[in-house]
Parts: structure tokens; C-alpha cells; sequence
């Protein structure tokens, strides 16, 4: 007796079936096993470079004097570490996400500029704003920058931020070797007043006064008059009451720094000895030579 037809073909779709390989619900939870143990991994990862940053923002943050310390970041016991600093890409990303921080720490415009007012960035030995940049865009109200121990090469490097510091008042960096780039850098920060312990801009005076100042910079060198002797440039000599006068006296004696670096410093400190003190301490290791007596 032949086989029944219903027979025949439900043996053919079982030999069929059994030759490819079984389906069970746990083969697709084993395929999601390598992605569900990774995401708890980016997460710690994630959560260590918060701490680190935050870490870092706290050791280099002096209240007192309102500084942010971003000096020879490189050298951070923490961050060196990390390798977080250790290269030019890895730089890219490191200042960046330190102001995405710095932003949630302080997220108003108002306690930003109540908690900082100055940032010093020397001795990083970075050639370009590349990794830097980001400074303008979260604390572009700072008074005080110091940009000295740096490798720019041309003023053309600090470009990129031409007018972002807007109520930026001094500025430490090394000099260029072109000729005007004083008066080129001092055009870019309207508020600029001191430059490398120069005078470069005049303070406004008091509303009525008849001898009206404006912001426009200072001329470095004076223009002689027609069949005149050129006269030798002198620096500006800047004029205190007598307590100022005391206190830019007992700083160059116990700093043995010159005349305008410690003008420089009580202004910064806003003539508080004890600040002055401490901005002078944090700020010794990147003063050039040429700051001493």
C-alpha cells in the first residue's frame, strides 16, 4: 500500500527544518550579552572622567583670589595619570569637557563672574588656541590671563580670539618679534588697560571731567616733532595716592620684582596684600626673567 500524500510531505518539511541550525529564545539574549556588559563599562568610564575633572577644577580653584590655576596642566599628578594631557588629540577633548564642567558647577552667567576672575594658563607649552579655545566661550568675562610659558609663535596665533574677552583688563604673555604687535593685541580686548606690567590703555575718567580719556590704546612709542631730536621711549610711570605708593614699595621689596609686575599684582589681588601675596606665589613659576630687579 502506497504511503498517504499527507505523509509524504510532512516528512519533507521535517528534513528540511532539521537541517538548519535551532532557534531558542536564548540565543538572542547571549547576543545581547557583549552590549549590555559594555554599557555598564562606558558609564564607570564616563563617571571616573567627571571625577577626575571635577578633582582637578578643585585643587586648581582658589577662592580668595578668585584665580582658576590651569598652570603646566600636563605635569597634574591625577591627569598625568590619565594621559588625559599627555597629547595634542586627547588635549582637544580634555579643555572642552573641564568648561562643560565648569558650567554645571557654576551654570549662571552671575556666579561665573562672582566665582572667577582670573585664569592663568602658562607654562603648557601649547603653540595654537586649538585646545584652549573653549576658555572664550565659558568664562569670556575674566579680568585677568595670563598666557606666559607658551610656544605661540606670532600674535596671529591668539586670533581666534580677537574680541572675545571683553572686560579682559590684564594680559601676561611672551613678547613677539614683530614690530606693533602690542598695539595690535591691545586693539583686540577693549578693556585692556596692562599688558606685560605696561600701561596700554588709560582708565576713563569721571563723568564732567573737562580732560575726557578714551579706551583708545596707548602709542608705545612717541611721534617726534619735525627737525626734532628723536627722544628715547620711556615706559609710563603710573601715579598712586601715598598708601598705594607704600604698598607697590613693600611688594617690590619683598618680591624684588620691578615697579609695574608689582603694580601688576596688587591690581590683580585688588590692593589686598594678602591676595597680592598669594597671586605672586602661584604665579612665580611663569614669570620671565625680565620680572626682577
Amino acid at each position: 500500500m502506497s504511503a498517504p500524500r499527507g505523509g509524504g510531505r510532512g516528512r519533507g518539511r521535517g528534513r528540511g527544518r532539521g537541517r538548519g541550525d535551532y532557534y531558542t529564545p536564548n540565543d538572542h539574549q547571549n547576543q545581547n550579552q557583549p552590549q549590555q556588559q559594555a554599557e555598564p563599562d562606558r558609564a564607570a568610564s564616563t563617571n571616573n572622567t567627571v571625577d577626575l575633572l571635577k578633582g582637578f577644577l578643585a585643587r586648581r580653584y582658589d577662592a580668595s583670589t578668585k584665580l582658576l590655576n590651569f598652570s603646566t596642566i600636563a605635569t597634574d599628578e591625577e591627569v598625568a595619570k590619565s594621559g588625559m594631557f599627555r597629547h595634542e588629540s586627547t588635549q582637544k577633548k580634555f579643555f572642552p569637557a573641564l568648561m562643560v564642567i565648569c558650567d554645571d558647577m557654576l551654570e549662571t552667567r552671575e556666579a561665573k563672574e562672582a566665582a572667577i576672575e582670573s585664569v592663568t594658563l602658562c607654562g603648557n607649552n601649547i603653540t595654537n588656541l586649538n585646545v584652549v579655545f573653549d576658555l572664550c566661550k565659558t568664562l569670556s568675562h575674566i579680568k585677568n590671563l595670563d598666557l606666559s610659558g607658551n610656544a605661540f609663535h606670532s600674535v596671529n596665533a591668539l586670533k581666534p580670539w580677537k574680541g572675545r574677552f571683553r572686560k579682559l583688563e590684564h594680559l601676561i604673555i611672551d613678547p613677539f618679534s614683530s614690530i606693533g604687535w602690542e598695539e595690535e593685541l591691545t586693539a583686540w580686548f577693549p578693556k585692556l588697560k596692562i599688558l606685560n606690567g605696561t600701561q596700554v590703555r588709560a582708565d576713563k575718567p569721571a563723568a564732567g571731567d573737562a580732560n575726557m580719556i578714551t579706551d583708545a590704546p596707548m602709542a608705545v612709542t612717541p611721534q617726534p616733532m619735525t627737525n626734532a631730536p628723536t627722544p628715547t621711549p620711556t615706559l609710563p610711570t603710573l601715579a598712586f595716592d601715598q598708601q598705594k605708593e607704600e604698598m607697590i614699595v613693600y611688594v617690590q621689596q619683598a618680591t624684588n620684582l620691578k615697579r609695574d609686575y608689582a603694580i601688576q599684582c596688587l591690581e590683580a589681588g585688588g590692593w589686598d596684600l594678602n591676595r597680592a601675596g598669594e597671586l605672586f606665589t602661584q604665579s612665580q613659576p611663569c614669570l620671565p626673567p625680565d620680572a626682577y630687579n
